[in-house]
């Protein structure tokens, strides 16, 4: 908990370096927007929080909507005049003693960095304290550059670095500003109508505040952190960078709690998935929001899960396809297998390769093997269905459910015609298509009687005596020979 603090997160901007004519804010990061972020580290301290927004405003305010209620305040920034303006718009917000500022691309900083920044403020007695990191990529030359020197600390933007190349020149120029601040209220309200105006932009920088603090004397501090955690995001190049770190920070997490990943470059896993103990995740997996995976679990290569549930001991073949569904403990799903749609699949079920279910139910110990489909179904236990079977839910305006109790033992190539009941213990011949319901215990055959025609070979003889004769006569009227004769 950080006492008497509030917080302003600046997300007006028009993300013009991302090109994608959308505000990066709603942009996601391993499966959770840009902006929900900071909005749910500020939520977990529970400081009351101010959005000051702008472009796309009403994207922003129906996402933090969404998540938080009407549990924060936003402020219009109307027509942008920089960051110093921006926090300006918010003055009739501020109630506490401590405001924190933060920019809303900023979601890879952690709460115990939050903590160590309020904590030096509030030891150091300073009007304002704020985040610095060393960057020693020289093409990350967006970020404003540190400067300490007998005039006190001050923090020179880009657009500047020519106007103060002497002080740089002579700086340790890799210190570079997070745009992450601490301040006294008081402190604020005295100096934020103090900012000049840059001639070089014609906005107002925020970042002028630290040098009116240090030409007055008064006390700033700084907290120096990995530049990782503070990475802004500006282009779609540096959303993929920020992407990695938090993959790599997840992944890394899990491992520590006894995940094995094949290939953990190549493993795509969100916020808010949760692995058990001793589960395998292979080369390719996708593990997306919602998703919870148990213990001693089996993902093999290239999988795709979201917003499912699998309980322990579950076997997922490579290239298999689970959405919102739920998978019991000890069943087996694909190769090439697609559950969706709310489906439950019991344990000890077999669902094999090329299978698709959909808004179903499989009894426990059930096996579907070979290329089926089976779409609003209700399937009992011990439940076996050959190759190529289908439910026929559609009839072109409503869907249909088909119920095969259990035991029943579907021969291949079965098509239900739904709305139909299976009772338990029967047995569909293959190649039936079944449009009535079948009693518990009988036998179900529903095909076309079969036909043999009798000496085929003398047919196909005749047509090869009637191909020739024809192709003669062809050539005694023409005097030509054709490149090829075919006759039906």
């Amino acid at each position: 908990m950080l006492s008497n603090v509030e917080a302003i997160v600046l997300a007006a901007g028009k993300s013009t370096r991302f090109k994608t004519g959308k505000t990066k804010l709603i942009e996601k990061i391993c499966g959770q927007e840009m902006i929900l972020y900071p909005a749910t580290l500020l939520n977990s301290f529970k400081i009351p929080t101010t959005f000051v927004v702008g472009y796309q405003k009403e994207s922003i305010i129906e996402l933090l909507t969404k998540n938080f209620g009407d549990n924060f305040n936003v402020v219009d920034q109307g027509t942008p005049q920089g960051t110093g303006h921006a926090i300006l718009c918010t003055q009739s917000q501020w109630s506490q003693e401590h405001v924190l500022i933060l920019n809303g691309d900023t979601p890879l900083i952690k709460p115990n960095q939050l903590r160590a920044l309020y904590d030096k403020h509030i030891k150091t007695n300073a009007v304002m304290s704020f985040i610095t990191a060393y960057n020693i990529d020289p093409s990350l030359n967006n970020y404003g550059k540190v400067v300490e020197d007998e005039d006190g600390i001050r923090i020179v933007e880009p657009s500047d670095f020519a106007q103060f190349s002497d002080k740089l020149d002579n700086q340790d120029v890799s210190c570079v500003n997070a745009g992450i601040y601490i301040l006294k209220r008081s402190f604020l309200t005295d100096y934020i109508n103090k900012l000049p105006h840059n001639k070089n932009t014609g906005e107002y920088y925020f970042t002028e505040i630290v040098n009116l603090a240090s030409k007055d004397g008064l006390t700033v501090s700084t907290i120096n952190i990995p530049f990782d955690t503070v990475r802004g995001i500006n282009t779609l190049r540096e959303l993929w960078n920020a992407e990695q770190i938090k993959k790599s920070e997840i992944i890394g997490d899990w491992m520590e709690k006894g995940v094995r990943f094949g290939s953990a470059q190549n493993v795509l896993i969100d916020l808010n998935v949760n692995i058990g103990p001793g589960t395998y995740v292979g080369t390719g997996v996708q593990l997306f929001q919602g998703t919870s995976i148990g213990a001693n679990c089996h993902l093999e290569a290239f999988s795709s899960i979201s917003g499912s549930t699998l309980e322990d001991f579950v076997h997922i073949y490579s290239h298999s396809n689970i959405k919102n569904s739920v998978i019991k403990h000890h069943s087996y799903i694909g190769p090439f297998a697609h559950v969706r749609g709310n489906t439950k699949v019991d344990e000890h079920v077999n669902i094999g390769n090329f299978v698709e279910i959909n808004r179903s139910q499989v009894g426990a110990y059930s096996r579907i093997r070979h290329m089926c489909y089976i779409g609003d179904a209700k399937i009992g236990k011990h439940v076996s269905i050959g190759a190529g079977s289908i439910t026929c839910n559609f009839d072109g305006i409503e869907k249909h459910t088909t119920e095969i109790k259990d035991s029943a033992f579907i021969g291949s190539n079965t098509a239900f015609v739904a709305p139909v009941i299976i009772g338990e213990q029967a047995y569909t011949a293959a190649g039936s298509v079944i449009t009535h319901n079948v009693p518990d215990k009988a036998l179900a055959i529903a095909r076309s009687r079969q036909t043999n025609k009798e000496d085929y070979e003398m047919v196909k003889q005749q047509k090869k005596n009637l191909s020739q004769q024809i192709q003669a006569a062809y050539i005694a009227a023409t005097k030509t020979v054709p490149d090829s004769f075919e006759t039906t």
